[in-house]
């Protein structure tokens, strides 16, 4: 496909730059805003860490600069591309604005996949869901 299918969205938080980085990267706030695999252990999310649905997705953190950016590959195993072939991610990257924090988030790009528009579609409201849930849980209204 030659069309960029890249999600992208942001959300001011009024809380502190740590902690919002803690809700991203802490298994305990991850499962209230996301789904981790049933066996994923409670280990920060750092360089290196694999989130694995066996047989079906795999996530990969592949950048991490605390407080800054995060971003983890993604491939599930039943595209038709090789992992190289993929450069499909979910970048997290945060900013001091004003009082609080900026969180940016870009899913994709799913443009190189046959159905990228329904991946597409279905990360348009993760993203949208997901800030909502980390901006309440980083000022602690949940």
């Amino acid at each position: 496909m030659d069309q960029i299918l890249t999600v992208k969205d942001q959300i001011q938080i009024e809380a502190p730059l740590s902690k919002v980085w803690e809700v991203l990267v802490a298994p305990k706030y991850i499962r209230q805003w996301d789904d981790l695999p049933s066996g994923f252990d409670d280990y920060y999310l750092e360089p290196g860490r694999v989130i694995e649905w066996t047989g079906i997705t795999r996530l990969t953190v592949t950048e991490s600069e605390p407080n800054e950016l995060l971003k983890l590959s993604l491939y599930v195993d039943k595209w038709e591309l090789p992992p190289a072939a993929c450069d499909i991610a979910y970048t997290y990257r945060l900013s001091n604005a004003g009082e609080g924090v900026l969180l940016q988030i870009e899913i994709g790009d799913f443009g190189v996949l046959e159905d990228g528009q329904t991946y597409y579609n279905s990360s348009l409201e993760f993203a949208q869901t997901a800030l909502e849930k980390i901006r309440n849980l980083a000022e602690n209204r949940l």
